[in-house]
C-alpha cells in the first residue's frame, strides 16, 4: 500500500530551530551518523535521515515547546506512530525534545534514552496523549490503536532531550583544535544558514497527499538536503569564503605563475575539485579535518611564512599523506586558509 504524505507544515521561530537541531543531531550526535547521506525535509516527518541507497532511515519528530507534560509528549508521537504502522520501514524512530518534565525520567542524567527510562506514571500519560491525538487524526486508523501496537511502537522510540546551544551543534561539525574555531556568533550564523536552507525546502510546492512506494521516492521531490552541502557551508565559513567559487588566492600565485593562463585555470579548478572530493568522502572526513587542524596550527604559529614554507613544515606529517590530496591541492588549501586567517 502506498505511503501518503500527511500533515506537512511550514514552521517558524523556535520550531524551525529545533528541527535544525534535530537534523544536526542525526548528522553528528550518533555513532551511526556517518551512514546518513541526506535528509528528507518535512516529507515523512520533520526530518528523516537516509543512507546513500535510501534503504535505511532515521525518522525524527521534533518538539520545540518546553512546556507540557507526558500527555503532550505522547501527542507529539502521532506522526512517528503513523510511520511505524505504514508499509515503509523506518529503522530508527526518534522524538527530539526541547525539554521533559522533572518527573518524566527515572534517571534524569540521561539525555538519550528509551521507554525503560520513563516513569510508569509518565508512560501512562504518553500512551493517553498518543491515543487521544491518534483518534483525532484521519490518517490514523482506529483499529491501529491497540495495546499490542502501542507497546511495540513505544519500545522502538528513542527520546532525545536537547542539551546543546546552536553553536555547540556546529562545533561538532568543525573537527579542528578548539582554539581555531570561530566565535559563537559566527557558529550561530552557520546554524542559521542551515536552518534557512531547511526552511527553503519546506517552502517548495506542497507535498500534502502525495503517494510514494519507497523511501527513495522522496528524491523525485525537491525536499532533500545533502550532508555534503552542509559540510561545504561549514568549510566555506571556516575559511571565510566560498572555496568552490574563489579565484586564485594571492598566496597561490607564486606557485603557478610560470604556467600560462589556461594552465593556471585548469590547475585551480583541479585543486577545488580534489578538495571537494576529499571533503565529501565520508570515509575520509576525520583525515580531512585533521589536515585543516594541522594547517591552521602552522599558519597561526608562523604568520609570516609563505605557502611553500608552510607546506614544508607539514609535508612529512602522517596527516598530509592520509588526506588524499596531492601537493598542489594542499598548497591551494594552505593559500586559501592563509588569506582567511589574516
Amino acid at each position: 500500500m502506498s505511503y501518503v504524505v500527511r500533515a506537512s507544515e511550514k514552521v517558524r521561530g523556535i520550531g524551525a530551530e529545533y528541527e535544525t537541531k534535530a537534523l544536526l543531531y542525526l548528522m553528528n550526535g550518533r555513532e551511526d551518523s556517518h551512514e546518513i547521506s541526506c535528509f528528507a525535509i518535512d516529507f515523512f516527518n520533520d526530518v528523516t535521515g537516509l543512507n546513500q541507497l535510501a534503504d535505511k532511515a532515521w525518522d525524527v519528530q521534533s518538539k520545540g515547546n518546553k512546556s507540557g507534560g507526558a500527555k503532550g509528549i505522547g501527542r507529539e508521537l502521532v506522526t512517528l506512530f503513523k510511520n511505524y504502522m505504514s508499509d515503509l520501514h523506518f529503522d530508527y524512530m526518534i522524538l527530539f525534545l526541547a525539554a521533559v518534565p522533572e518527573s518524566f525520567r527515572l534517571d534524569d542524567t540521561q539525555s538519550v534514552f528509551g521507554i525503560e527510562n520513563i516513569t510508569p506514571r509518565s508512560i501512562s500519560g504518553v500512551r493517553c496523549g498518543l491515543i487521544e491525538e491518534g483518534t483525532k487524526k484521519t490518517y490514523i486508523e482506529n483499529d491501529w490503536l491497540t495495546d499490542e501496537n502501542l507497546d511495540g511502537f513505544l519500545k522502538q522510540i528513542t527520546f532525545v532531550v536537547d542539551t546543546k546551544t546552536k553553536a555547540e551543534y556546529i562545533k561538532k561539525l568543525i573537527k579542528v583544535n578548539p582554539k581555531y574555531i570561530p566565535k559563537d556568533e559566527v557558529l550561530d550564523g552557520i546554524f542559521n544558514e542551515i536552518r534557512d536552507a531547511q526552511a527553503a525546502k519546506k517552502n517548495n510546492d506542497s507535498v500534502e497527499g502525495e503517494m510514494v512506494d519507497k523511501l527513495g521516492d522522496v528524491w523525485a521531490y525537491d525536499r532533500v538536503l545533502w550532508a555534503k552541502e552542509i559540510r561545504l557551508k561549514v568549510l566555506n565559513t571556516f575559511i571565510n569564503g566560498d572555496i568552490m567559487n574563489v579565484g586564485v588566492p594571492v598566496y597561490f600565485i607564486p606557485i603557478i605563475q610560470r604556467y600560462d593562463g589556461l594552465r593556471q585555470k585548469s590547475v585551480v579548478e583541479d585543486c577545488k575539485l580534489k578538495i571537494s572530493v576529499a571533503l565529501f568522502d565520508k570515509a575520509n572526513t576525520d583525515n580531512f579535518w585533521n589536515l585543516l587542524d594541522l594547517v591552521s596550527e602552522k599558519l597561526v604559529e608562523n604568520p609570516s611564512l609563505e605557502t611553500n614554507a608552510i607546506y614544508d613544515l607539514i609535508s612529512k606529517n602522517e596527516v598530509v599523506h592520509k588526506s588524499r590530496l596531492d601537493l598542489l591541492s594542499i598548497k591551494f588549501l594552505i593559500s586559501v586558509m592563509k588569506e582567511a586567517l589574516e
